[in-house]
């Protein structure tokens, strides 16, 4: 009986049993960690709420955030801008963040580790501050983060290495320092690798040379020592190596030249030292951009460069590189730049220039700079035949004779022209009044002879014109008004003559400096230099200018170097000239400069050298402001100059002059000086007729007081009568 009523209990403990487990079941299902329904009928997950409203707090100002609200229960996170959710997998699960180019300020929340499910981070384009938390190494699903272009810093947290999925990291331009931690060597999906303009430094961790997939390295613009790892020759994918603008050292490493995925090799600004591999080329199958400038490579650029067809830019220039240029380089059809300037490249036969009429074939050449090399010989015709769309052609600094072809006028999209520092003759042809896209025109430097061409006030967008150091000769043409984007003009040291054109006036856009210095030109300063409001630097000392130095000068303001010396300049110096707040040098010397130094000089507060020695100055020299040290101007070769400070060793002035600095107490204290001696005089003339006659002058023979302090003021300055 016992028996049957139990087994009848556990028959009726089991239904309920199953009653009870489902019910757990549902209860289970209903409480357990899952997305809730929100007001739109999208599911939402507020373990991701306090995390954004963390990142929201840190942000200031956060006005780009204002609708980020946690009591705003219309709208679900997942809506909110810059906030994006998974799809059913993940739903209601922030898996990315892009708040790029907001203006935002502030710092990264560490709360941001609590996304657990994000893949992108993007806040790059603010202006973010602090350091990255550490706790970024918790987003284990994280593959893209995006941060370059703020004012971040301190260190790279090595938990980024916990991020396995990471595939790319870009931090660029921001003020991180430390070193780039040898753990990201352990990212196995990491890609593209972007530090570039930072404050990093130390070595670069060999371990990055285990990241099988990385295929962009960029590190442009920070304090990177050491050499670069051998290991990264490892990296089958690589594509694009940049180092430019580090303290890198050694050569590099040779397996580098045989990795046949490299297409970009920037290297340049370092010291990296060595030689470039004979058959680079036959290795080097995709590279299309070398730059490797400003370190101390040497050797011959290799036979084999023409071999690496897809190559478009070569940019070697400020190394130690040798011997000639490869013959057959105009083999490389694509190349648009060949940048190979101060290095020591020869060409010292005529078949070492066969190299020029190769280049013939490059129909994209854009920029060919192979100056200052020890080139030499004739310039060869074959110069002409290049590339119309030349923008950049430099041979400058070579040891190159001959002349100036007329088929330069072929090349009307080019925009600099260095032809300078050689010893090019003949006539400037009339043919570069083409060049109108030209914006610097730098022939200086060598033997070019004949009259200026009218045809350079053709070329409107000129910016910098260097003609100086020739021997040119005629007048400067009136065309050159029309250069109204000139910064820079020198056409110094030539033997170009007769009067400076007033149309020169014209270019305000003269701001650097205007330099007409040694040469033969005549007649006036035109008093329409006064306009030349923004020009820093005006030098037409040293030619046969006369005439008064006109006063329109001292509304230059900005004018900081003036050199008017040696010329035949006469008249006063302009009391004007005291308005140049700014002037460092004014230098007047041996012209024919009379009257006196005018005394509001001693207002020139920048004043590092004033020179106006050996002319004929007279008066008292100013004893105040600059003129307290002697070592900052010069009035020597001025014998009708007196007193300044003891260290000139000038003879004093008369107290007469004294008094005429001094004003009208002065003087009146002189009168009276002058009433006493005339009655103690006349006084001892009673005792002696004869003592009285000999010491009698105009002075105290006058009648009254009226008539002495006339006497008095018809006295010339240095004591003598009129």
């Amino acid at each position: 009986m016992m028996m049957f009523l139990f087994l009848h209990s556990l028959r009726t403990n089991e239904s309920t049993l199953r009653v009870l487990t489902s019910s757990a079941l549902i209860l289970s299902f209903l409480f357990s960690e899952r997305p809730a329904a929100s007001a739109t009928g999208m599911t939402s997950d507020t373990d991701d709420l306090p995390a954004l409203l963390s990142i929201k707090a840190h942000l200031h100002p956060s006005a780009s955030l204002s609708s980020w609200d946690s009591h705003n229960s219309s709208t679900a996170f997942c809506q909110w801008p810059g906030v994006t959710c998974g799809n059913s997998q993940n739903p209601g699960r922030v898996t990315s963040l892009d708040l790029a180019n907001l203006g935002l300020t502030g710092s990264i929340s560490p709360d941001i580790g609590n996304l657990t499910f994000l893949r992108s981070l993007n806040l790059s384009l603010n202006s973010l501050q602090g350091q990255l938390p550490p706790e970024l190494g918790r987003l284990s699903h994280l593959e893209s983060l995006l941060l370059r272009r703020n004012a971040l810093e301190g260190r790279i947290p090595g938990t980024l290495a916990n991020c396995s999925s990471l595939w790319r990291i870009s931090l660029g331009s921001n003020r991180l320092a430390g070193e780039i931690p040898a753990e990201l060597g352990a990212l196995p999906k990491l890609q593209i690798l972007s530090l570039h303009y930072n404050d990093i430094g130390g070595r670069i961790p060999a371990s990055l040379g285990n990241l099988s997939s990385m295929t962009h390295i960029d590190l442009v613009g920070n304090r990177v020592t050491g050499t670069i790892p051998p290991s990264l020759g490892r990296l089958q994918s690589l594509v694009h190596i940049s180092v430019t603008g580090n303290s890198l050292t050694g050569a590099i490493p040779a397996n580098i030249f045989n990795m046949s995925s490299l297409c970009y090799l920037y290297v340049g600004y370092n010291q990296l030292s060595g030689t470039l591999p004979p058959d680079m080329g036959n290795t080097l199958v995709n590279l299309q951009v070398l730059q490797a400038f400003g370190n101390t490579l040497e050797g011959p650029l290799p036979i084999s460069l023409p071999n690496a067809s897809r190559l478009t830019e070569i940019v070697l220039p400020y190394n130690r590189l040798s011997g000639p240029l490869p013959r057959d380089i105009g083999r490389l059809r694509y190349l648009s730049s060949l940048s190979l300037r101060d290095n020591r490249l020869e060409a010292k036969k005529a078949e070492d220039w066969e190299f020029l009429a190769s280049l013939a074939n490059c129909s994209n050449l854009r920029t060919l700079d192979l100056g200052c090399n020890k080139l030499a010989g004739t310039l060869p015709a074959a110069i002409s035949n290049l590339s119309t769309q030349l923008r950049w052609l430099g041979l400058g600094g070579n040891e190159i004779h001959g002349s100036i072809p007329a088929g330069i006028g072929r090349f009307t999209h080019l925009h600099r022209l260095h032809l300078d520092q050689m010893a090019l003759a003949g006539d400037i042809p009339a043919a570069i009044g083409k060049l109108q896209n030209l914006h610097i025109l730098s022939l200086n430097g060598n033997r070019l002879s004949g009259v200026l061409p009218s045809t350079v006030g053709n070329l409107t967008q000129l910016e910098r014109l260097y003609l100086n150091d020739n021997s040119l000769q005629g007048e400067i043409p009136k065309s050159f008004h029309n250069l109204q984007r000139l910064t820079v003009c020198d056409l110094s040291f030539n033997e170009l003559e007769g009067s400076i054109p007033k149309e020169l006036a014209e270019l305000s856009s003269l701001t650097r400096y205007l330099n007409l210095s040694h040469n033969l030109l005549t007649g006036p300063l035109p008093s329409e230099f006064g306009s030349l409001k923004n020009l820093q630097v005006l030098d037409i000392s040293d030619n046969r200018l006369s005439g008064e130095i006109p006063s329109t000068l001292g509304e230059c303001q900005v004018l900081q170097y003036l050199y008017l010396q040696r010329n035949h300049l006469q008249g006063t110096i302009p009391d004007s000239l005291s308005s140049l707040g700014g002037i460092q040098v004014l230098d007047l010397s041996c012209n024919y400069l009379s009257g006196p130094i005018p005394l509001t000089f001693e207002r020139l507060q920048h004043m590092k050298f004033l020179n106006l020695s050996l002319n004929d100055l007279q008066g008292q020299v100013p004893d105040q402001g600059g003129f307290k040290n002697a070592n900052l101007y010069s009035v020597a070769g001025n014998e009708k100059l007196c007193g300044g400070i003891q260290e000139l060793h000038l003879q004093p002035c008369s107290r007469l002059v004294l008094g005429k600095k001094c004003g009208f107490p002065a003087v009146r204290s002189l009168i009276s000086f002058v009433f006493i001696v005339s009655l103690l005089v006349l006084s001892l003339g009673k005792a002696s007729s004869y003592l009285v006659r000999k010491q009698r002058t105009r002075i105290y023979m006058a009648a009254g007081p009226s008539k002495r302090q006339t006497s008095i003021l018809e006295v010339r300055p240095g004591g003598r009568s009129m």
